[in-house]
């Protein structure tokens, strides 16, 4: 018993051993597992931005990866032990193309060379150190491990670069994003941006969403120019940048013509409320009282739709339109360029106004400038066209399918034709293509006949995989919409 004792406490110690190094091995695995992901992380964050706490940041968002105990520092779990992590990003000045002065905003690493006497590199900023320690603990027994990077410039430390740009008037601190409001009244006709570059520069250009705008003025590390909204004039409707949002950017060159990192603001322009819409057309559409209007989009990016006003006397703004297709962020705001009077008096005349709609930093709607009436006559002024006729189908690559150039149509394409509409008292415009129903919802496409004719064949630009039921109308100069063809179902 006592030798069997003695062999099997040996065999028990030895597993014991051997599960311990096992634990500790697979443990360390975990940890510089972890400590090459912080590591890969780090070089998907732009240069410039790649701090310890913007990496912190972006681990966060990574799954596996996120701080497990969020209290003081940063810990990982894999495996059921937790890894405490010490992070450390700092830039380093390398000595093989000389040292240089220490920018402001740039952390540099306690070991690095430098600054000298007399600075000779205009971008010292060379390359980034990212150091990763892990430790954590296994049978009361704490290990770590350590993986570093180095992370190069991706300029190549030759050219100064932007490491400020701010926007000085109006004023703001913000170095992201920052946000220029106002209105007609009193518009914001320019803002002024100061930008600092990391070392002397010989120039500095910037450029607005790509397009250069020439040199600033100053230096040669704090530079100045000036945004003008307008043509410069007198009149601050004369708009060369509409309401929308803008990415200013700004590089620093040196005397050789070598540009080192730019700096990009964005600029969110929202000077005035929306300029008044144009090309407004429409009539009564001959299904009642209905009144079909359209217009031109405004070329403001900022508005987020629109609003229809009637009237029955002109230079009054009246009663909103409830136009079908109104949508969020307000019911009573339609995306589209086009509406439909469903309420619409049988008498005349009616006046009708389109108004843009943008958004306020407070998240309130803003109405923009009316656009000039609409006047439509009451019902029973205009004869509507005639309906079309013969509708039939066809798809491409058969024989006779044509487009209305009289060219063969692409194979598989579906082709709807028919025989021309004739108007009364006045011209046939366009025809209206209905799928699948008949209201307003259902309006499909419009297609415009040739200057000189041609065939009326057109050609469905989203078939789908199912068969569809097709109408077609004709509308006149004055909206006038004829009745409906007869359905024809493709393919």
């Amino acid at each position: 018993m006592l030798i069997l004792l003695v062999g099997v406490l040996g065999v028990v110690t030895m597993v014991d051993g051997a599960n311990a190094v096992t634990s500790k091995t697979k443990a360390r695995e975990g940890g510089t597992a972890i400590a090459r992901s912080v590591i890969e992380v780090s070089r998907s964050i732009r240069y410039r931005d790649l701090t310890e706490a913007s990496l912190e940041a972006a681990l966060a968002s990574r799954p596996g990866l996120a701080d497990a105990k969020p209290t003081a520092g940063y810990t990982f779990q894999s495996r059921g032990i937790y890894y405490d992590m010490t992070l450390t990003v700092c830039s380093l000045d390398d000595p093989k193309d000389e040292l240089g002065a220490r920018p402001t905003g740039v952390t540099f690493c306690s070991d690095s060379d430098g600054p000298p006497a007399t600075p000779r590199d205009r971008n010292p900023d060379d390359y980034k150190r990212v150091r990763v320690r892990l430790v954590w603990s296994t049978r009361a027994t704490q290990h770590s491990v350590t993986q570093t990077s180095s992370i190069i410039n991706p300029v190549g430390g030759l050219g100064p670069s932007v490491t400020g740009l701010t926007m000085t008037s109006p004023a703001s601190s913000s170095t992201d994003e920052v946000r220029i409001e106002s209105n007609s009244a009193s518009p914001i006709n320019s803002a002024n941006f100061l930008a600092t570059s990391s070392g002397f520069a010989a120039d500095l250009s910037w450029s607005v969403n790509g397009d250069s705008q020439g040199k600033a003025n100053g230096g040669p590390t704090n530079w100045t120019f000036t945004w003008n909204f307008t043509d410069g004039g007198t009149d601050p409707d004369n708009i060369v940048y509409y309401d929308c949002k803008y990415f200013i950017q700004a590089d620093a060159f040196d005397a050789e013509g070598r540009a080192g990192s730019p700096r990009v603001l964005s600029v969110i322009l929202n000077r005035r409320e929306p300029i008044a819409p144009t090309d407004i057309v429409g009539g009564r559409n001959g299904s009642g009282d209905r009144v079909d209007i359209q217009w031109t989009p405004n070329p403001e990016c900022d508005v987020i739709g629109y609003r229809v006003y009637r009237s029955t006397s002109a230079g009054v703004l009246g009663t909103q339109v409830s136009c079908p297709d109104a949508a969020a962020p307000s019911s009573t705001v339609t995306t589209k360029q086009w509406c439909v009077d469903e309420t619409a008096p049988g008498t005349g005349p009616l006046y009708y106004h389109v108004v843009g709609v943008d958004t306020m930093a407070s998240g309130a709607l803003r109405e923009g400038t009316p656009s000039t009436a609409l006047v439509v006559p009451a019902t029973g002024a205009n004869s509507v066209p005639t309906a079309p006729t013969n509708l039939t189908s066809c798809t491409g690559g058969q024989p006779g399918c044509n487009k209305s150039d009289g060219q063969p149509a692409p194979s598989g394409q579906i082709v709807v034709t028919w025989d021309p509409s004739t108007d009364s008292d006045g011209t046939v415009a366009f025809y209206r293509v209905y799928r699948d129903g008949t209201a307003y919802a259902d309006r499909w496409d419009d297609f415009f006949p040739g200057s000189s004719g041609g065939l009326l064949a057109w050609l469905e630009y989203a078939p789908g995989t199912t068969s569809h039921t097709y109408r077609v109308t004709a509308v006149d100069d004055q909206f006038g919409e004829s009745p409906l063809s007869a359905p024809v179902t493709a393919p």
